[in-house]
């Protein structure tokens, strides 16, 4: 009984954080990281997307579009970019980002911005923007055209990277949509822990129109 009630908490728990007005969702995300639920990805060292990220940015500049407390932000390669730019719901995950950057000598080139990514607007253009598990807190049905919609943010050469840590199981499906309506640049899957990193481009006659 004990396991079906948490079974059904994480459910509603999904369907509010990415079906929930702004408001529903922030104070969810802000409860979680003030408790501590997300802690664990203070330290993501070794995660398979910073090789793709430091990559394609080449020194230049980065949304970080569901940026939690910073981990990308802080665990780059310092010389791999000029500027980062992060986003996320949650106030606490924002405030615990900044303070990490202020402590590694990067608030000069690092700043956060609360907001939701399903409506931020940026005002200016990146080389990279990064959904880092992030992208499937967006409903499913409107993936396209968020990404769409980001794309006038993204400089000519500039590209998308998309993060998934279960590629092939319940979020594979994420995946799908991502490779079935964008040009792929690059695909990794981690052979044992199954994460998924794309790396990608608007098809240049969606980008035109």
């Amino acid at each position: 009984m004990a396991e079906i009630l948490r079974r059904v908490r994480d459910r509603m728990r999904d369907l509010l954080q990415t079906h929930g007005t702004s408001a529903t969702k922030q104070k969810l995300w802000d409860g979680e990281f003030a408790n501590g639920r997300w802690d664990v990805l203070d330290t993501t060292t070794d995660d398979c997307v910073y090789a793709h990220i430091e990559r394609t940015a080449d020194g230049g500049s980065i949304l970080d579009l569901g940026c939690g407390s910073g981990s990308t932000a802080n665990e780059l390669d310092e010389s791999s970019f000029g500027e980062y730019i992060g986003v996320d719901i949650s106030e606490v995950a924002i405030a615990k980002a900044q303070r990490r950057t202020e402590v590694n000598g990067r608030a000069h080139k690092c700043r956060f911005l609360q907001g939701d990514v399903t409506a931020f607007e940026p005002t200016r253009e990146f080389d990279v923007i990064l959904f880092r598990d992030s992208i499937y807190y967006i409903k499913r049905q409107q993936v396209i055209a968020t990404l769409m919609r980001y794309s006038q943010w993204l400089r000519e050469d500039g590209v998308f990277i998309v993060r998934i840590w279960d590629g092939r199981g319940k979020l594979k499906e994420f995946a799908e949509v991502v490779k079935g309506n964008f040009d792929i640049v690059e695909e990794y899957l981690h052979p044992e822990t199954g994460a998924v990193v794309l790396v990608f481009k608007c098809h240049s006659e969606s980008k035109a129109a």
